[in-house]
């Protein structure tokens, strides 16, 4: 809680502001109640607020919470208001509800009021110490409950006198023009002068460490720490991070900063985990919380194997109890009697356990879970921090929602951004300008409105102005830390007010990113030149190395390679060379449909539905059996397409799955042609290395000839521009499998043996079907695409096998992706969507 006026120590003098934890203290306050709004909210919504609940239950919380806050400031002595004499209205009904959800609150107030009211009922003579105000300083728009607390403190300590107050900055400077009010009407012009400077950053984090160069280049220039002060909007962090580097000390951080409430969100997962479908990402976040009794390392591995897919937990199978925790975290409930076992189950393995399960609302009964219910029941409170310590002699943190706590020779404001300074204005949630204004006159109350938002951020900004005395340096981020554009803060034209000749105020920001290292400000703080990074090499080389057989077998045999392994040999050694050695992209984020899970559930459902040996069903049968497979397959690939958010994306791609089984449908049955391979696995030789892969479907033709097919959830122009420039690879190695088979026991492929073998690719997205191999008869649905399919890029194969045989992994070019793109007719996926250690590695040439 901010106090928006300063108390005096009796006997050094020194004039500070107050915190919670000092004034319980000194009061003796009883520990407070937790301050609970939205389970109440949610538990007996009122009629004013019961829809909003039901359509944007986190959204409704919020706003009643920030409107029940505001009511508790605007009385004198935080209890519940009588509010007999407003007739009847809309304001009236709010303003009920509100008091109504108050009540039901108990003794509870907002975080830092418990003392204020414990003061404010106080009997004289029970201070631990003296506590005299500041004479003067209470903030003329503090709300009422502040106004109350220092009015008990003033008839019981007294005031002090302040020092002396005024126009700080020298005469003439612009820091002393705009100390005569910043919204002034008349304000005196000048030439710009180094009293105000404007830079713009990167980011906030950019701007931190100039923030923190600035104070040093101060501090070596004999400024003492103290007479410097630097102000920033939120978060703390990255202030302390920067000043901590320039080893700058720091007055008025945080005890500690934020901290996450991880019991609340273990809480929120694993509820979420009981219900279906559950993301991957709620799993990977229970892998990982802190709560769990495995090791950090475990958890990490975990995640990651839930991520690429592996669900089971096979990493925590040496300790059995922890495999049997996790079969419980991620095993669904489908009962309100069979969710609660779970969950004290899961709840009594884990640190913390009767912490979380108290944040779990699970209602009695035996029915089905109302998972919203459940779900918006479950609190989990914003981060927190501690209160400030502050000392004299370090540099002065301010906060940009809060007045100054002592005055300074130099500021430097860090996120001179749209929204503060001053602070963006908001209006009550809950009532109009005209009911604020009502309720004022009527009842008394002094709700804040967007009115007295606007002269409260401007009274703000005034004082901070007018705590300087010689130099203000504002920095402006162009970006947030999550790249999202930033724009200056509307309170850059009020300060360009005082400067003459200024046009635009944002030509006022000297972007520092445009100006070379010798014209920065802080010469000290100037890093050295980066060295000119060395040529890369042609190649890297693995002398004695035999990279084709980095990945083996149990037995020590070298695992074979892959269709898709060799296309990406094709277009990039080196990504080829991190898949062997598993030193791919880690990198792991929300499940989205993209094009990968698009295919896999296309896929699955051809499988599913175009059965080896069986009659090509009827488009009636085929539509039910597909409808039930795409269920199954999204079960398999993309659970979390079930919810409700996803309803739009999901039926669209069951309707593109179904007109392309349609479509497959036809061609089957123009072909004449009967599935004898679905989905199977074959192994050979070819190019002088052992294959193996899965191919999507076989098929025997009437004249007893095969055709291997490749279905692709793409469209046909691409894969014809690739085909037509001979840079096709991975379905005529499924054929070169068939003509030189590795053969094992059982592996179906006799009925394969001793054909003649062509290949296709069916493209589901529009219905293409390109073929090579065999020849087409007149009216096929098939568009033969000739032998000359894969020239080009057998090749080029057959050089990477040789530069591998030679253990050489030759590093890509500048000029490769352009080759590839327009040339050979594809995306090499493993140049613009790969590695970053791929990019980082393409040796730059000049396009001739």
């Amino acid at each position: 809680m901010f106090y928006p006026f300063l108390v005096a120590d009796p006997r050094s003098g020194l004039q500070y502001r107050l915190t919670d934890t000092s004034l319980a203290e000194l009061s003796l306050a009883p520990i407070a109640s937790e301050w609970s709004p939205g389970r109440a909210i949610i538990d007996d919504p009122d009629p004013v607020w019961k829809d909003s609940v039901a359509n944007a239950p986190v959204e409704t919380i919020s706003a009643v919470s920030m409107a029940l806050e505001d009511l508790v400031l605007a009385t004198n002595d935080l209890h519940v208001p009588v509010v007999d004499p407003l007739q009847d209205s809309r304001a009236r009904r709010h303003l009920d509800a509100l008091i109504g959800l108050w009540r039901r609150l108990g003794d509870a107030l907002p975080e830092g009021l418990a003392p204020v009211r414990h003061v404010l009922e106080l009997p004289h003579g029970k201070f631990l110490d003296s506590l005299p105000v500041v004479e003067g300083s209470l903030d003329p728009l503090a709300p009422a409950a502040m106004r109350a607390l220092y009015a008990r403190l003033e008839q019981e300590f007294g005031t002090v006198p302040a020092s002396a107050k005024g126009l700080a900055a020298p005469v003439g400077s612009r820091v002393h023009a705009l100390q005569s009010g910043i919204a002034a009407p008349n304000i005196t012009v000048g030439k710009a002068d180094d009293s105000l400077a404007f830079f713009g950053l990167r980011d906030p984090a950019a701007c931190a460490d100039f923030a923190a160069a600035r104070a040093r280049a101060l501090i070596e220039a004999g400024v003492p720490a103290r007479d410097i002060a630097v102000m920033a909007g939120n978060n703390p962090g990255q202030i302390a991070r920067a000043f901590a580097e320039q080893g700058v000390p720091l007055s008025g951080l945080p005890g500690s900063l934020p901290e996450r409430d991880v019991i609340g969100e273990t809480a929120l997962h694993l509820a979420l985990a009981k219900r279906t479908p559950t993301p991957a990402m709620v799993l990977a976040s229970l892998a990982l919380s802190p709560l769990m009794p495995w090791s950090s390392q475990s958890g990490r591995d975990l995640a990651e194997s839930l991520i690429s897919g592996d669900f089971r937990g096979e990493i925590l199978s040496s300790t059995p109890a922890h495999k049997e925790l996790w079969t419980d975290i991620r095993s669904s409930a489908g009962s309100l009697a069979q969710l609660r076992f779970l969950l004290d189950r899961i709840c009594e393995r884990i640190k913390k356990g009767q912490d979380v399960r108290a944040r779990l609302p699970i209602p009695p009964g035996d029915g089905s879970p109302d998972w919203e219910a459940i779900l918006r029941g479950i609190q989990i409170a914003p981060p927190l921090s501690a209160d400030p310590d502050r000392n004299l002699e370090g540099v002065s943190l301010w906060s940009a929602q809060d007045s100054p706590w002592r005055p300074c020779r130099h500021l430097i404001v860090t996120d001179f951004t749209d929204g503060l300074y001053p602070t963006r204005t908001r209006g009550n949630p809950m009532f109009l300008e005209s009911e604020i204004a009502a309720i004022r006159g009527s009842v008394g109350l002094q709700l804040r409105g967007r009115a007295e938002g606007l002269v409260y951020g401007l009274s703000l900004f005034d004082q901070q102005l007018q705590a300087v005395s010689e130099t203000v340096t504002f920095l402006t981020p162009w970006r947030d830390l999550s790249g999202v554009r930033l724009q200056p803060s509307a309170g850059l034209s009020l300060v360009a007010r005082a400067i003459e000749g200024v046009e635009d105020a944002a030509d006022l920001i000297i972007d520092l990113s445009l100006l070379p290292p010798a014209d920065w400000p802080i010469t000290h703080h100037h890093l050295p030149p980066v060295p000119e990074p060395p040529d890369l090499p042609e190649a890297l080389a693995f002398p004695g190395v035999d990279l084709l057989a980095l990945r083996q077998k149990d037995d020590g045999t070298m695992k074979p390679q892959s269709p898709s392994r060799l296309e990406t040999l094709l277009v990039s050694p080196l990504a080829w060379l991190l898949g062997e050695v598993a030193a791919s992209d880690m990198t792991w984020s929300a499940e989205e449909l993209d094009v990968m899970a698009k295919g896999n559930i296309a896929h699955d459902v051809f499988e599913q539905v175009f059965l080896k040996d069986q009659p090509i069903p009827d488009p009636a049968a085929l539509t039910a059996a597909v409808a039930d497979a795409y269920d199954r397959a999204l079960t398999r690939h993309a659970g979390f397409l079930r919810s409700a958010s996803w309803e739009m994306e999901r039926s669209g791609l069951e309707r593109e799955i179904l007109q392309a089984a349609l479509r497959w449908r036809e061609y089957l049955l123009a072909l004449g042609a009967k599935i004898i391979g679905n989905e199977i696995w074959l192994a050979g030789e070819a190019h002088g290395i052992n294959l193996h892969g899965k191919a999507d479907a076989i098929l025997e033709l009437p004249d007893g000839a095969l055709l291997v097919v490749d279905h692709k959830k793409s469209g046909t122009s691409a894969r014809r521009k690739r085909m037509e420039a001979g840079w096709d690879l991975q379905a005529g190695l499924y054929r070169d499998m068939i003509a030189r088979p590795a053969r094992r026991d059982g592996d179906g492929m006799d009925p394969l043996i001793g054909r003649d073998v062509g290949i296709a690719y069916h493209l589901m997205n529009d219905g293409g079907f390109l073929t090579s191999g065999l020849p087409v008869a007149e009216g096929s649905p098939a568009r033969d695409m000739g032998d000359a399919i894969n020239l080009a890029a057998i090749a080029k194969q057959a050089e990477r096998l040789a530069e591998l045989g030679a253990g050489r992994v030759v590093l890509n070019t500048s000029l490769d992706e352009g080759f590839f793109k327009k040339e050979a007719g594809f995306t090499p996926y493993a140049l613009t969507d790969g590695s970053a250690l791929v990019t980082s590695f393409i040796r730059q040439i000049e396009e001739e």
